[in-house]
């Protein structure tokens, strides 16, 4: 019979164990999602090239992709962060937001290269623009405010140094 202490290690190690396991299938499936990508892109690239698309369609799908790609990279190492430290940090998810919101700003500017001057439709498009922006912003601002406060703190000037003078 164990006491209480052995069975919330074994519990412990047991539930690390799990954990762990959890997180290297999501990490096959996501290099696995990233491998069908690749050839996806690869797929429609030629099949653009085939029916005569324009090379501003043709580099917006790649870049798209590419983007794409880069979010589920990122997602790997932060699952690998994980992994390896047992911390699950914010900064990480903050960059795979700047570059969601990245993708999606490519993709509304190309889409408003094909819009009307006016409308209703271009009204949307431009509010999407905007709404995109402030959300860089607030990312960029969020990523700077992680790292900053990852920073070890400085000691504080002497106050007594402080009084006398120089």
């Amino acid at each position: 019979m164990q006491t209480a202490d052995g069975e919330s290690t074994v519990t412990q190690r047991l539930l690390h164990t799990l954990e762990t396991v959890i997180y290297i299938t999501v990490g096959i499936f996501l290099t696995l999602a990233a491998g069908f990508l690749l050839v996806g892109t690869a797929n429609d690239m030629r099949r653009a090239i085939s029916s005569g698309s324009n090379a501003i369609n043709i580099g917006v799908l790649v870049l798209d992709r590419i983007l794409l790609m880069l979010i589920v990279a990122e997602l790997v190492y932060t699952l690998g962060l994980v992994i390896h430290t047992h911390v699950l940090s914010a900064e990480p998810f903050l960059f795979i937001g700047l570059i969601a919101v990245v993708r999606r700003t490519l993709i509304v500017t190309a889409s408003l290269e094909s819009f009307p001057a006016a409308g209703r439709g271009l009204t949307n498009l431009l509010l999407q623009l905007g709404a995109l922006s402030l959300l860089a912003i607030a990312l960029s601002v969020a990523v700077f405010l992680v790292r900053r406060s990852n920073q070890e703190p400085r000691p504080a000037a002497d106050p007594v140094a402080r009084t006398q003078p120089a």
